[in-house]
């Protein structure tokens, strides 16, 4: 499958993406009592016309930097990536970097949020706006940006599940790297 990427241009640079799916399935239904003959047995509608998945939405719940990749404060970004290489900035959505202490705790959406006690909580302002469909892939990254060359804190790949129910996205920079970032996000229904 291939997942394509349209980014529509809004005041708060919405971004939808859009996955090719299978062909609808029948339902498995049987009718308890006899039938109009004109009309088909349930076993026989098609299953995207009982029961379609809507749009599923990318909520960013946080962002917590528990050690730095540099003294001081990391200056940092979240980027989306398509399978094809085409990538996108999602925050800050002015195009620059968010300055990042130690033990501070980005929050998008609070009721998504995982941050720990004792960490500083700071609103993280808009994000870009994604919604797709049940089995669009793509990657968040968070990056720091770096005078000499940027650098990768945290890459996560995502495929986007049926839409039954909410898909939880935790992860943590892998350890022994020298930081530590961890990224708590869910998709949802929109």
């Amino acid at each position: 499958m291939r997942t394509i990427l349209t980014r529509i241009a809004t005041a708060t640079a919405a971004l939808t993406l859009t996955a090719v799916l299978a062909p609808p399935q029948a339902a498995l239904a049987t009718p308890t009592a006899p039938a109009d003959p004109a009309t088909p047995p349930p076993s026989l509608v098609e299953a995207s016309s009982l029961a379609t998945p809507g749009p599923l939405k990318l909520v960013f719940g946080s962002l917590q930097a528990d050690d730095l990749e540099e003294s001081g404060e990391d200056e940092i970004r979240v980027e989306l990536k398509e399978p094809d290489g085409s990538h996108y900035y999602i925050w800050p959505t002015n195009g620059d970097e968010a300055d990042t202490k130690v033990r501070t705790c980005w929050v998008w959406t609070s009721y998504a949020s995982d941050c720990s006690a004792g960490s500083t909580q700071r609103a993280a302002g808009p994000y870009v706006h994604l919604t797709g469909s049940p089995g669009a892939t793509f990657t968040i990254e968070v990056w720091e940006d770096d005078h000499i060359g940027d650098d990768l804190l945290l890459r996560i790949p995502v495929t986007i599940g049926s839409g039954e129910g909410t898909q939880y996205i935790n992860a943590t920079s892998p350890a022994g790297k020298g930081f530590s970032y961890r990224l708590a996000a869910r998709i949802e229904p929109a």
